[in-house]
């Protein structure tokens, strides 16, 4: 009887273990059955899904995984046919697409063309105490409004476990100067549907002004950010323009550009030549886009190399806009 109990113990963990996969898998078929039943009575057969969302609209490696498991789960089924992830970001990046709401509905009808996509799926999900509540959403490329949605509880077993756990896991914290929060202050910012530029410092050396940016991508994909070497400059109230320093700038943001990913923060940094009369007043960046989106002006005012950065709530109004065409 002794004998008999550690097989015993070791039966129930493998049943145990065995019913909650189970369960798992059942959730999510239930989830991907009824995205299915409602393009099928729509008469749709391509979807695109997006990556899905936490309570606070963040895309997380759980909301990834769980847009991945209901492709899956959609293709095994075979009456749908489901956008290739990588086609899909590319494109959305292409049209500068970076999320699906009425203000970029012509955004989402152009690249639902491209993608001869019949529908959107998007989704978000919920940590509540019987599971991880997933809601799908489907959602008309052309009017961007929900059409069609599915609701599912995924127990928190599985897959799912080593993710929560990894989630909840307390992480490190950043290196000093690494992350800037909301409150810091800085010297000037703008923000566009895209990404957001701040300026932290502006500093004369010899005959060199630099300046300190740090930008942070506020799409879910990644954000490449570039801008016109020649044609971002320092200027004053007089019209007095600081070129930059070509040597100093050759694999520099205006050359080489830089690549964001999703909601991170990366620093850059931009040189100018002082050498004949250097500024002594307030100075404005003129910034020259040319990537993500071509030929865009976002010109940040009020800097001064001797000022202390003030909070960025009271930073100086800053101005974007699209030069003429010649």
């Amino acid at each position: 009887m002794i004998r008999l109990l550690p097989c015993l113990i070791l039966l129930v963990l493998c049943h145990s273990t065995s019913f909650a996969a189970s369960k798992y898998e059942d959730s999510v078929k239930e989830l991907a059955e009824g995205v299915a039943a409602e393009a099928i009575k729509m008469k749709k057969s391509r979807l695109a899904l997006l990556d899905f969302v936490d309570n606070k609209g963040d895309v997380t490696p759980i909301g990834q995984f769980l847009a991945e498991e209901l492709a899956t789960h959609l293709l095994v089924a075979g009456e749908l046919k489901v956008v290739d992830r990588k086609l899909l970001i590319a494109t959305m990046e292409k049209h500068q697409l970076t999320h699906l709401d009425t203000s970029q509905a012509k955004a989402a009808k152009k690249v639902a063309k491209a993608l001869r996509a019949d529908l959107y799926v998007t989704g978000a999900y919920l940590e509540i105490p019987e599971g991880i509540q997933v809601t799908a959403k489907l959602i008309g490329p052309y009017t961007v409004y929900p059409v069609g949605a599915s609701r599912t509880v995924v127990p928190k077993s599985g897959p799912l476990a080593a993710l929560l756990k990894q989630a909840a896991a307390p992480t490190a914290a950043p290196a000093a100067g690494a992350v800037v929060k909301e409150t810091d202050p800085v010297l000037s910012a703008h923000e566009n549907e895209l990404y957001k530029v701040m300026i932290l410092n502006i500093t004369r050396q010899d005959d060199v002004i630099g300046l300190d940016l740090l930008f942070t991508n506020r799409t879910t994909h990644p954000v490449k950010i570039g801008c016109q070497l020649l044609d971002t400059y320092l200027v004053d109230e007089h019209g007095e323009q600081w070129k930059q320093d070509v040597a100093q700038n050759r694999e520099g943001l205006c050359t080489r550009g830089m690549e964001l990913t999703p909601k991170r923060q990366q620093h850059a940094s931009l040189s100018f030549l002082a050498t004949d009369k250097p500024p002594t007043g307030p100075i404005t960046l003129h910034y020259h886009e040319t990537s993500p989106r071509a030929d865009r002006i976002i010109t940040l005012d009020g800097l001064k190399i001797d000022s202390a950065p003030v909070v960025e709530s009271g930073a100086p109004a800053t101005q974007e806009s699209t030069p003429p065409t010649p």
